[in-house]
């Protein structure tokens, strides 16, 4: 009798998508969607979007794509997810953002709690917490009230650390309080460590 073998699943953030029910878009793999796209529910995409997107919890598979922004809806709270696992070229604002391992976010990421497995260019802010995983690959600066990076985890940019790094930030778009973006600041050269404060490296570091 042939075995029967489990995929062990990846450990992220405690709270996943909900199961496909009534309130769940899907994006077939076979399928392109060209404009902007917005749910009240969860959007689970296996297919192209070229167009921002907005929902309530996302899900991006590894075939999936969206060549755009991706957004939290009005109606997101701190349950919700947005796990990508695919590529996405923009920026992506939610509470808690999961990038996989096989997950790309080519304009950065801003959120109260953040995974990273995968690839994140552009900066990435924390409001809470930001873990880099042993895979985890950030080229560009990192502002992050708390940080873990495990060994083998790579950062190539300017970390902020403590209160102060996320100080002014409001709690759904990442703007400060003069109303800018704050998607993260512009990559700069590292040099080695050279620390300018209680709270903030220069570095160019690998866990």
């Amino acid at each position: 009798m042939l075995g029967k073998t489990t995929k062990k699943p990846e450990k992220g953030l405690d709270r996943s998508p909900n199961e496909a029910g009534d309130d769940t878009s899907v994006v077939s793999k076979d399928m392109r969607i060209t404009g902007n796209c917005s749910t009240e529910g969860l959007l689970r995409i296996h297919g192209r979007i070229t167009g921002d997107v907005t929902a309530r919890a996302l899900e991006l598979t590894s075939t999936g794509s969206i060549e755009g922004d991706v957004a939290a809806s009005e109606g997101s709270d701190g349950n919700d997810v947005f796990i990508i696992d695919g590529s996405v070229t923009g920026t992506v604002r939610a509470t808690q953002v999961e990038v996989r391992r096989g997950g790309a976010v080519m304009g950065g990421v801003v959120a109260d709690e953040v995974v990273v497995r995968g690839r994140v260019q552009g900066g990435i802010v924390a409001r809470i917490r930001l873990v880099l995983e042993e895979t985890a690959v950030v080229e560009g600066d990192v502002r992050a009230r708390r940080l873990a990076l495990k060994e083998g985890g790579e950062v190539n940019g300017t970390i902020r650390m403590g209160e102060r790094a996320t100080t002014g930030l409001s709690s759904e778009s990442g703007a400060n309080e003069s109303g800018q973006a704050a998607s993260g600041p512009s990559e700069v050269p590292a040099e080695g460590p050279k620390r300018t404060t209680n709270d903030e490296v220069h570095v160019s570091v690998r866990g």
